[in-house]
C-alpha cells in the first residue's frame, strides 16, 4: 500500500498570539505624539512666526489639552479592545484620578501648601525639599491610592498591568491640573503647550516609578517597605523637576562657536522641554529595565521548579 506524500508534511505551526496589550510600544508611540506637537507648536511661533487668530487660540489651547488623552483614548484604551483579553477598569482609573486631583489635590496644593509663594525665593536645594513634600508626595499619593483601591490585586494579571494602570491615572491627573492653568492664567499658545507637555511628563515618570512598587509586591518578593520607597522616590522625581526646570528657563545660555565666530543664543524654554523629556525617557529606560529582569528572574525560577 503506498503512502500519500503529502501524510509527511510537517503541519504549519500556529503563531502564538500574545492576549494583552504590549504597553511600552504604546507609550512611545503617545509620547512621541505628545513631544512632536509640543514642539511643532513652539517652533512655528518662535520661529517661524506663526501667529494664530485670536478667535482659534483658545479652540488650539484647548487641543492641546486634549491631546495626550485623545492618544491614550487610541493607542492604549481603543487597542486595548484588539486583544484577546483586555484589562479592565483603565478608564475608570483615568476618570477617576481626575476626580481626585479635581476635589483635593488642586484645592490641598493650591489652598492649603501654596508652594509657589513661601518657595519662590528658597534655594535651590529647599525648593526641591519644599516641592518634593509638597506637589510630589501630594500627586503620587493621591494617584498611587487610586489604583490601589480600584484595581489592586484583582485586576493585575502580568507586572506590565500596573504601568498601564499607572500610565492611566498619570494621564488623568495631569489633564486637570493643565485644564486648571490654562483656565486661570493668560498665558501664550506656545508656554501653554510647554506647560502642558511638563506636567504631562512629570506625572508619568512618577506613575510608572510606583507602578514598578505595585508589581513587585503583586508577584515578587519584595524588600520591606519598597511601595513606600517608589512612592517616595516618585515625588523627589516630580518635585525637584519643578524648580530645575524653572532653573533652566530662567536662566541665560549662550554658546560660542570660536570656529565660525558666532555667538548663539539657546532659548531656554527649549532647555526645560528637554530637562522633562529626558527625565522621562531615563525614567522608562530604567524602569522598563527592571520590569525586563525582573521577568527574567520568574522565568528561571519557574524552569527550575519544573526540573
Amino acid at each position: 500500500m503506498r503512502t500519500s506524500g503529502s501524510s509527511f508534511i510537517t503541519p504549519p505551526e500556529e503563531e502564538v498570539i500574545y492576549p494583552y496589550h504590549r504597553v511600552w510600544p504604546s507609550l512611545a508611540l503617545q509620547a512621541g505624539g505628545w513631544f512632536v506637537i509640543t514642539v511643532g507648536t513652539y517652533a512655528a511661533i518662535n520661529f517661524v512666526g506663526f501667529v494664530p487668530p485670536a478667535s482659534l487660540n483658545t479652540s488650539i489651547t484647548l487641543g492641546l489639552l486634549a491631546l495626550p488623552l485623545f492618544l491614550w483614548l487610541i493607542f492604549a484604551l481603543g487597542a486595548e479592545q484588539r486583544v484577546p483579553e483586555p484589562r479592565r477598569r483603565l478608564l475608570a482609573v483615568l476618570i477617576v484620578s481626575a476626580l481626585v486631583a479635581n476635589a483635593v489635590g488642586l484645592p490641598l496644593i493650591d489652598g492649603v501648601f501654596q508652594p509657589n509663594r513661601w518657595l519662590s525665593l528658597a534655594s535651590a536645594v529647599d525648593r526641591i525639599v519644599g516641592y518634593t513634600f509638597t506637589v510630589g508626595i501630594v500627586q503620587e499619593f493621591l494617584k498611587y491610592l487610586v489604583v490601589r483601591y480600584i484595581v489592586w490585586p484583582d485586576y493585575f494579571r502580568t507586572r506590565v498591568d500596573a504601568v498601564a494602570y499607572g500610565i492611566a491615572g498619570a494621564i488623568g491627573y495631569a489633564t486637570v491640573i493643565n485644564f486648571q492653568f490654562v483656565l486661570t492664567n493668560a498665558v501664550p499658545l506656545d508656554a501653554a503647550a510647554l506647560y502642558i507637555f511638563d506636567t504631562l511628563t512629570a506625572n508619568l515618570a512618577g506613575s510608572i516609578i510606583v507602578s514598578y512598587g505595585f508589581a513587585e509586591v503583586r508577584f515578587g518578593n519584595p524588600t520591606a517597605f519598597l511601595l513606600t520607597i517608589t512612592i517616595a522616590l516618585a515625588a523627589l522625581v516630580n518635585g525637584a523637576l519643578i524648580p530645575l526646570r524653572a532653573g533652566l528657563v530662567n536662566a541665560d545660555f549662550f554658546f560660542n562657536l570660536d570656529v565660525f565666530s558666532l555667538q548663539v543664543s539657546a532659548p531656554s524654554p527649549l532647555l526645560g522641554l528637554g530637562l522633562s523629556a529626558a527625565a522621562a525617557v531615563g525614567v522608562v529606560v530604567v524602569v522598563a529595565f527592571l520590569y525586563a529582569n525582573a521577568e527574567r528572574r520568574a522565568r528561571e525560577a519557574q524552569a527550575t521548579r519544573e526540573v
